[in-house]
């Protein structure tokens, strides 16, 4: 038994105190992990008298943020491994590169993550016979900002047998009949897989130890590990979980098109427990703007010609649909371009008819949307999923699209209004651009959920389509709880829902969203228990 006082609390509960920051809770009770009293000290129950006391020290509570859309292990692995984020110009890239080489054995992989062409090779993609110039001795792997493609030397395609199979828009070849190096889409995807085969459990362990330090402190309670892949991942989190080390609340979700992925997470789900669930399968039926794959209406501005690719048919969006719903199972689809999400919308009204269900499905991206299907996403009760973060990618956006078409990018409070519910994330580690400073002096890596919400609220390219603070706050709280079928237990704070908070240095409802940047995570408890505390808390 143990009580949180001196604290200013938002609820995010309408029922009980109302969403605005003016409530009048001071205290938080916990028993057994769960709420068992929220409201004023002096109301607060006789039976607790005896309980252990946590002074917050006037730090403002607030649920615990919900990370809906992430990729764990590859996160953590764009941090440890060659890291290309930041990186400025060729000569930056080079230095990293061979730094990273020095302390590797030869003709081990060399992976890195995270270039932008943009910054770093004049605004062209590089091809293999410019990773041959520089990294000779090793097979190398340079996968771009956004996932969606990436770059190979000879050796890795030798190694990978790629100049043996045929030509495709997402494996072109050269004149000299070998492969550029540049590799898109799924081709991409399954070159990372075998790379990710080869890792060791212990070495994924310690990738998904040093993440949870990374999220709790920046005051995640809760992800979706959107794509997690693999079974044996779901059964190192559970392994850690029955160890005691697994802090966080994590939801894992199987790649769809990959039926291996898919019969692993269902051979699983009698293993599920309040930690860990498995989550709806995630589906791509396009790519990105930064690797031109989005999926479009209209050509890209500065690619004539090109609208980018549609990954699968109609015809099999709507059996995928249908063969999840059918088992009321929600489905997850990736949809940045405008085409892609209205072919996405098209699929679920055409199964719906033939199959009504009422699942809690997701439309991932929208980066752009065509006016009349934002409605569409109500009327078809679709969560929509946006990652505010990216709009650090302003110029790129910029360049694919031209200014003409920049209304229709990033429509947040359009889909609010329209009524539809809406979850904010960072798709961490890809997207996004250069990151701000912390009240500390180092980077925002780009998942943190105040990094989000400021970009929600104030980097619109659409001033119209900025958001309230408490707005953006519940699309990291309650309306990803909803989503993933917790909103009685998760999401708000309330009588009987888990002891999931965080502790602020600001009130960032009250103060407006400039203070969001400047405001610090000063605690995260999970299940009433401390996680994270810093040093105004003894940490």
């Amino acid at each position: 038994m143990r009580i949180y006082r001196n604290c200013k609390v938002i609820t995010l509960n309408e029922s009980q105190l109302g969403i605005d920051s003016q409530s009048k809770a001071d205290l938080i009770a916990v028993e057994m992990g769960k709420i068992a009293y929220i409201g004023e000290e002096k109301d607060c129950p006789e039976r607790f008298d005896k309980a252990e006391v946590i002074d917050l020290k006037g730090g403002v509570v607030i649920p615990g943020f919900w990370e809906s859309h992430l990729h764990l292990v590859d996160g953590m692995r764009s941090l440890l491994e060659l890291n290309l984020r930041g990186c400025n110009s060729f000569e930056e890239f080079k230095a990293r590169l061979l730094d990273y080489m020095m302390k590797m054995p030869e003709d081990e992989w060399v992976i890195g993550h995270g270039w932008d062409e943009s910054k770093i090779f004049s605004g062209s993609f590089p091809d293999r016979k410019l990773l041959d110039s520089l990294v000779p001795a090793h097979p190398a792997i340079m996968i771009r900002m956004d996932g969606h493609s990436l770059c190979v030397n000879t050796r890795a395609i030798e190694r990978l047998g790629l100049e043996d199979q045929k030509e495709t828009p997402e494996l072109p070849f050269a004149s000299d009949g070998m492969p550029t190096g540049m590799l898109y889409e799924q081709t991409a995807n399954n070159v990372i897989a075998q790379i990710v085969q080869g890792l060791s459990d212990s070495y994924i362990e310690n990738l998904v130890l040093k993440a949870q330090e990374l999220f709790i402190s920046n005051g995640i309670t809760s992800i979706n590990d959107i794509c997690t892949m693999y079974g044996r991942y779901f059964d190192i989190y559970r392994r850690l979980q029955k160890e005691g080390r697994l802090k966080l609340r994590i939801v894992a979700s199987p790649f769809g098109s990959d039926q291996a992925s898919v019969e692993e997470f269902d051979e699983r789900i009698g293993e599920e427990t309040d930690k860990l669930k498995i989550g709806p399968a995630k589906y791509f039926i396009d790519g990105s703007f930064g690797s031109r794959t989005a999926l479009l209406f209209e050509e890209y501005a500065d690619s004539p010609g090109s609208t980018g690719l549609q990954l699968f048919s109609s015809e099999e969006l709507k059996g995928y649909i249908i063969e999840n719903e059918t088992y009321n199972k929600p489905i997850n689809i990736h949809a940045i371009g405008d085409k892609a999400v209205s072919i996405v919308l098209d699929g679920f009204s055409s199964a719906r008819h033939d199959n009504k269900r009422d699942v809690r499905s997701r439309i991932e991206h929208i980066q752009i949307v065509r006016e009349a299907d934002i409605d569409r996403f109500r009327e078809l009760d679709i969560t929509a999923s946006f990652q505010p973060v990216f709009l650090y990618e302003t110029d790129l956006t910029k360049s694919r699209l031209g200014e003409r078409r920049l209304k229709d990018v990033y429509r947040f409070k359009s889909f609010m209004d329209a009524g539809v519910n809406v979850v904010f994330n960072s798709d961490w580690p890809y997207g996004g651009g250069d990151m701000p400073l912390k009240p500390d002096g180092s980077k925002y890596i780009g998942f943190e959920p105040l990094l989000g919400m400021h970009a929600a609220c104030c980097l619109q390219m659409n001033s119209s389509e900025a958001v309230a603070p408490v707005e953006a706050l519940s699309c990291y709280t309650k309306n990803a709880a909803y989503v993933n079928y917790r909103e009685k237990e998760l999401g708000c704070l309330a009588k009987n829902y888990f002891a999931d908070f965080v502790v602020l240095s600001d009130d960032i409802v009250a103060k407006g969203p400039e203070a969001m940047l400047s405001t610090e995570i000063l605690m995260t408890v999970i299940d009433g228990d401390i996680v994270y505390k810093d040093a105004l808390y003894g940490g």
